[in-house]
């Protein structure tokens, strides 16, 4: 059983190096890393280079800059493993033998098309992590897409990020489960179709993953406009595409209330917009308004029952406020 690390290289120089040596360190020892050098403007395609020069399981791909989406996409094409693990090239994994506990997940549940994994947020400056919420139990053991989009939702954790999961690459390639080129958020729609194909999943509580925080530039530390147009097209876009998706009923129900979950960052990110755009933004937002009737979600269900107290401009204050704490 091989795996292939797809790590897309854009500007991270400073990080580089801790990612790859957090993944070389693995006690399992059959895998292929590849750095896809996605066009970066700094040292990077050099140290892509220099490193797959001191360890013959990493390989490098440079081509032209195509986005995040297009570097993952060109990657999973030229990949070689029977599964695949996306890796950010910012952030790191933890533990030595984290590989290997992953590896006997697969082999005792060998039937699933993806094994997912928990996450800790890591905060350079003191060094310090803070772990993610724990899965339910109800998905720590094998389940369909739609059974895992219903659990996900009601228990408000929906780990969206390709990052956290190790997928069977012909799943992938024979559903035809590529990055959409161009977007931003790109995990949302894609994840939703990877649970809309995927027959048995199963999710661990390993915490194997570190989110690197506060890096400059990160997508994560600003919500701009196209930001903010980016998730409402990809709101509006799935909301007409989910009758026609292939869940169940009570599937649906819940991919509605994620939906809703997604129109709340879009609440809670409005007042980060230029004065000139709030009103026109807030107009758009007010039409959409009803998909907080879909309060499966926890979140949902706080922010719906907040609303018809308060009203919109208070929940905006409050959701603003909110993320802003829960970013730090």
């Amino acid at each position: 059983m091989k795996i292939s690390f797809i790590l897309p290289v854009y500007n991270v120089e400073a990080y580089l190096r801790e990612c790859v040596d957090s993944l070389t360190c693995q006690t399992f020892k059959d895998f292929e890393i590849i750095l896809v050098d996605d066009g970066s403007p700094d040292g990077c395609p050099a140290l892509c280079d220099q490193l797959a020069t001191e360890d013959n399981r990493i390989k490098v791909l440079h081509k032209p800059n195509g986005g995040l989406s297009d570097a993952r996409n060109a990657g999973l094409k030229v990949a070689s493993g029977d599964y695949v693990i996306f890796v950010d090239s910012d952030d790191k994994w933890i533990g030595e033998n984290s590989l290997e506990k992953l590896i006997e997940l697969i082999r005792i549940y060998p039937e699933c098309q993806f094994y997912g994994f928990n996450c800790q947020y890591f905060y350079p400056a003191t060094n310090s992590y803070r772990k993610w919420v724990a899965y339910a139990e109800n998905i720590l053991i094998p389940i369909n897409g739609s059974s895992a989009m219903c659990a996900l939702v009601e228990s408000g954790t929906f780990p969206m990020s390709a990052d956290l999961k190790v997928f069977n690459k012909s799943f992938l390639l024979d559903n035809k489960l590529y990055f959409e080129k161009g977007i931003m958020a790109e995990d949302i729609p894609w994840f939703i179709s990877v649970l809309e194909k995927c027959s048995k999943c199963i999710f661990s509580n390993q915490y194997i993953y570190a989110y690197r925080q506060n890096v400059i530039g990160s997508i994560t530390q600003s919500f701009g406009e196209r930001s903010f147009n980016n998730l409402f097209m990809i709101i509006k876009r799935e909301l007409s595409w989910i009758e026609n998706r292939q869940f169940d009923y009570e599937a649906k129900q819940a991919l509605y209330s994620f939906l809703a979950y997604e129109y709340c960052i879009l609440l809670a990110s409005i007042r980060r917009l230029d004065n000139s755009l709030r009103c026109l933004k807030r107009k758009e937002l007010l039409e959409y308004k009803w998909l907080l009737k879909y309060d499966t979600h926890p979140k949902v269900k706080k922010v719906a029952f907040l609303y018809k107290i308060i009203g919109i401009k208070w929940i905006e204050i409050i959701l603003n406020k909110y993320l802003m704490y829960a970013r730090k």
